[in-house]
């Protein structure tokens, strides 16, 4: 009987041995992939940077270049730049753009208003396109209500995708960035390069196959780049309002913030009416603005490199 046991016993732990020795060796081979893979992605993560371009007339001016995709595709310097007004830029800021950016097509989303009252500078070899996201603003709500400039941008965000208007705008930018040479930059821009501008890259970042936290840290950037530009466009707002005779109160300053900022609820809204009409973006990609799947693919091919 205890030559039995102590059979048993023996085999019991041979068979633990056997059962579990090869396995615990495959988690920790495993683990240290895992681990080697994640540092990776982290790297990769930290070396993806766009490039703040400085310029005297247009503070939020971004050469998307160096970002990471989430296949390990960087996107290629020079070829992608957003931007806010471009009506105030100097010579240096033009030759800037042109010779070291190589800027040769210039996307305007602002409306038409906003076109005739602070034109584009005329840069030599740029090709001008108008593509209003908007026809035209609607009266603006009562800013003395409260929330009411939150109310303001997510409609607008709404608008920007749910409209026949916004669509054909974001169009024009798909097709000037199909047909753009191999070695130019097309720049668009809107009047602060936060919102109609910050939705057309959330549009091409997202066919460039970057995820969402990527796509959301650049849009959250404008607060940043825009800090002194947002505190003189406060004072001429508080100024006209105080002008009006109205009473500026807390409330009121909360809304000018609002409208002069960007927030995550303002994507998240542009990501809903995407979703609720079309299901997800790869949908909106193809039905909403129309790209074949071999547009995706000459864009992926034209302005990111190739996996590593």
């Amino acid at each position: 009987m205890k030559k039995q046991m102590s059979t048993l016993v023996t085999a019991l732990l041979l068979t633990t041995t056997l059962g579990w020795q090869q396995p615990l060796m495959s988690i920790t081979a495993a683990a240290k992939t895992k681990t080697t893979q994640t540092t990776k992605r982290v790297k990769k993560a930290a070396k993806s940077q766009s490039t703040h371009i400085k310029l005297q007339g247009a503070s939020n001016a971004r050469d998307l270049g160096g970002y990471i995709n989430s296949k390990g595709q960087k996107i290629k310097a020079h070829r992608l730049i957003r931007s806010n007004s471009l009506s105030t830029l100097s010579k240096s800021d033009q030759k800037k753009l042109v010779k070291t950016y190589h800027v040769a097509t210039d996307v305007d989303l602002r409306t038409v208003i906003e076109q005739q009252k602070s034109p584009d500078v005329k840069m030599k070899g740029v090709k001008l396109i108008k593509a209003n996201v908007f026809k035209s603003f609607g009266a603006f709500p009562d800013f003395s209500k409260k929330n009411a400039g939150d109310k303001m941008m997510k409609k607008s965000y709404h608008d920007a995708i749910t409209t026949a208007q916004g669509r054909k705008a974001y169009k024009s930018l798909f097709h000037q960035l199909l047909k753009n040479p191999k070695n130019k930059a097309v720049l668009w821009h809107c009047s602060a390069g936060k919102d109609r501008a910050g939705m057309g890259t959330v549009l091409v970042l997202s066919a460039l196959n970057f995820n969402k936290k990527a796509i959301a840290k650049d849009y959250l950037k404008s607060n940043t780049y825009l800090v002194n530009t947002n505190k003189e466009n406060l004072k001429r707002q508080e100024a006209g309002w105080k002008a009006q005779g109205k009473e500026l109160t807390p409330t009121v300053i909360a809304n000018f913030k609002a409208q002069n900022g960007v927030k995550m609820a303002y994507l998240n809204t542009m990501y809903k009416a995407i979703n609720t009409k079309y299901g997800n973006m790869d949908n909106f990609l193809h039905k909403g603005l129309g790209l074949s799947n071999t547009q995706l693919k000459h864009l992926r091919s034209s302005y990111l490199t190739p996996a590593k």
